[in-house]
Protein backbone atom coordinates (compact mmCIF):
# COMPACT_ATOMS: atom_id res chain seq x y z
CA UNK A 1 0.00 0.00 0.00
CA UNK A 2 2.80 2.41 0.90
CA UNK A 3 4.63 1.80 -2.36
CA UNK A 4 1.49 2.42 -4.36
CA UNK A 5 0.72 5.56 -2.33
CA UNK A 6 4.25 6.81 -3.09
CA UNK A 7 4.09 5.94 -6.82
CA UNK A 8 6.70 3.21 -6.25
CA UNK A 9 9.31 5.81 -5.35
CA UNK A 10 11.45 5.87 -2.24
CA UNK A 11 10.02 8.47 0.14
CA UNK A 12 13.42 10.09 0.55
CA UNK A 13 15.44 9.61 -2.64
CA UNK A 14 12.57 9.19 -5.13
CA UNK A 15 14.34 6.33 -6.88
CA UNK A 16 12.07 3.59 -8.22
CA UNK A 17 11.57 0.82 -5.68
CA UNK A 18 10.35 -2.71 -6.09
CA UNK A 19 9.42 -5.32 -3.45
CA UNK A 20 12.84 -7.01 -3.56
CA UNK A 21 14.74 -3.76 -3.02
CA UNK A 22 12.74 -1.88 -0.41
CA UNK A 23 11.56 -1.85 3.17
CA UNK A 24 9.12 -0.05 5.42
CA UNK A 25 10.98 2.70 7.22
CA UNK A 26 9.92 4.26 10.48
CA UNK A 27 10.64 7.93 9.84
CA UNK A 28 11.10 8.37 13.56
CA UNK A 29 13.35 5.51 14.60
CA UNK A 30 11.62 2.79 16.62
CA UNK A 31 14.28 2.73 19.32
CA UNK A 32 13.89 6.47 19.98
CA UNK A 33 10.11 6.70 19.49
CA UNK A 34 8.62 3.35 20.55
CA UNK A 35 5.07 4.77 20.72
CA UNK A 36 5.23 5.69 17.01
CA UNK A 37 5.95 2.18 15.75
CA UNK A 38 2.45 1.58 14.36
CA UNK A 39 1.50 5.13 13.39
CA UNK A 40 0.65 5.23 9.68
CA UNK A 41 2.21 8.69 9.27
CA UNK A 42 5.50 7.29 10.56
CA UNK A 43 5.71 4.51 7.95
CA UNK A 44 7.31 5.15 4.58
CA UNK A 45 8.48 2.90 1.77
CA UNK A 46 12.20 3.29 1.27
CA UNK A 47 15.00 1.88 -0.83
CA UNK A 48 17.51 -0.51 0.72
CA UNK A 49 20.79 1.33 0.45
CA UNK A 50 23.39 1.79 3.15
CA UNK A 51 24.85 4.93 1.53
CA UNK A 52 21.69 7.06 1.27
CA UNK A 53 18.05 7.14 2.27
CA UNK A 54 16.45 5.66 5.39
CA UNK A 55 19.27 3.29 6.33
CA UNK A 56 21.80 6.11 6.14
CA UNK A 57 19.53 8.27 8.33
CA UNK A 58 19.05 5.50 10.88
CA UNK A 59 22.79 4.92 11.12
CA UNK A 60 23.55 8.60 11.64
CA UNK A 61 20.66 10.17 13.58
CA UNK A 62 21.15 9.21 17.21
CA UNK A 63 19.22 11.86 19.17
CA UNK A 64 15.47 12.49 19.42
CA UNK A 65 16.07 16.24 19.05
CA UNK A 66 17.54 15.76 15.57
CA UNK A 67 14.15 14.69 14.22
CA UNK A 68 12.87 18.24 14.71
CA UNK A 69 15.54 19.34 12.21
CA UNK A 70 14.45 16.85 9.51
CA UNK A 71 11.88 17.58 6.83
CA UNK A 72 9.09 15.05 7.32
CA UNK A 73 7.74 14.26 3.82
CA UNK A 74 4.40 13.16 5.28
CA UNK A 75 3.72 16.30 7.28
CA UNK A 76 5.63 19.00 5.36
CA UNK A 77 5.85 20.06 1.74
CA UNK A 78 9.44 19.25 0.71
CA UNK A 79 9.27 21.90 -2.04
CA UNK A 80 9.51 24.53 0.71
CA UNK A 81 12.90 23.17 1.67
CA UNK A 82 14.54 21.85 -1.50
CA UNK A 83 15.36 22.88 -5.02
CA UNK A 84 17.41 21.14 -7.70
CA UNK A 85 20.24 21.98 -9.99
CA UNK A 86 20.00 20.76 -13.56
CA UNK A 87 23.31 19.00 -12.84
CA UNK A 88 21.50 16.67 -10.42
CA UNK A 89 22.39 18.29 -7.12
CA UNK A 90 19.76 18.76 -4.44
CA UNK A 91 19.96 22.16 -2.77
CA UNK A 92 18.52 23.65 0.39
CA UNK A 93 15.84 26.21 -0.39
CA UNK A 94 15.50 28.02 2.96
CA UNK A 95 17.44 29.83 5.61
CA UNK A 96 16.74 27.85 8.80
CA UNK A 97 18.97 24.89 7.93
CA UNK A 98 16.27 22.21 7.99
CA UNK A 99 16.65 21.49 4.27
CA UNK A 100 20.43 21.15 4.42
CA UNK A 101 20.26 19.03 7.59
CA UNK A 102 17.83 16.69 5.80
CA UNK A 103 19.99 16.50 2.68
CA UNK A 104 22.99 15.61 4.84
CA UNK A 105 21.10 13.22 7.13
CA UNK A 106 19.79 11.14 4.22
CA UNK A 107 22.90 11.75 2.07
CA UNK A 108 20.68 12.92 -0.77
CA UNK A 109 23.64 14.21 -2.76
CA UNK A 110 25.40 10.88 -2.77
CA UNK A 111 27.36 10.52 -6.02
CA UNK A 112 25.11 7.68 -7.25
CA UNK A 113 21.93 9.74 -6.72
CA UNK A 114 23.39 12.85 -8.39
CA UNK A 115 24.49 10.75 -11.37
CA UNK A 116 21.04 9.17 -11.66
CA UNK A 117 19.41 12.62 -11.58
CA UNK A 118 21.83 13.80 -14.33
CA UNK A 119 20.70 10.90 -16.51
CA UNK A 120 17.06 11.74 -15.79
CA UNK A 121 17.76 15.37 -16.75
CA UNK A 122 19.08 14.28 -20.14
CA UNK A 123 15.99 12.13 -20.68
CA UNK A 124 13.69 14.97 -19.64
CA UNK A 125 15.49 17.30 -22.04
CA UNK A 126 14.92 14.89 -24.91
CA UNK A 127 11.33 14.08 -23.93
CA UNK A 128 10.04 17.58 -23.16
CA UNK A 129 9.75 18.29 -26.90
CA UNK A 130 7.14 15.56 -27.29
CA UNK A 131 5.55 14.93 -23.91
CA UNK A 132 3.77 16.88 -21.20
CA UNK A 133 5.22 17.09 -17.72
CA UNK A 134 2.81 14.46 -16.38
CA UNK A 135 3.63 12.10 -19.25
CA UNK A 136 7.37 12.48 -18.61
CA UNK A 137 6.89 11.70 -14.91
CA UNK A 138 4.96 8.52 -15.73
CA UNK A 139 7.41 7.44 -18.43
CA UNK A 140 10.51 7.92 -16.27
CA UNK A 141 8.93 6.58 -13.07
CA UNK A 142 11.38 8.05 -10.58
CA UNK A 143 12.68 11.40 -9.28
CA UNK A 144 9.28 13.07 -9.62
CA UNK A 145 10.22 16.20 -7.64
CA UNK A 146 13.42 16.61 -9.64
CA UNK A 147 11.51 16.30 -12.93
CA UNK A 148 8.90 18.82 -11.79
CA UNK A 149 11.67 21.23 -10.80
CA UNK A 150 13.64 21.07 -14.07
CA UNK A 151 11.01 20.38 -16.73
CA UNK A 152 10.04 24.00 -17.44
CA UNK A 153 13.65 25.15 -17.58
CA UNK A 154 14.61 22.38 -19.99
CA UNK A 155 11.52 22.99 -22.12
CA UNK A 156 12.35 26.71 -22.30
CA UNK A 157 15.92 25.87 -23.36
CA UNK A 158 14.62 23.53 -26.06
CA UNK A 159 12.08 26.11 -27.26
CA UNK A 160 14.73 28.84 -27.44
CA UNK A 161 16.96 26.56 -29.51
CA UNK A 162 14.10 26.11 -31.99
CA UNK A 163 13.61 29.88 -32.31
Amino acid sequence: MLKEEQNFQCAYTEIHIDPENSHVDHFRKQSLFPKSVFEWNNLLASCNNEYYGAKFKDNNIKRKEDYQCLVNPVKEDPRRYFKYSITGDMLANEENGKGQFTIDSFNLNDYALVEQRKIVASHVKAMCKQFSLEEVIVLIGSFESFIRAIYADLKNIEDSIKD
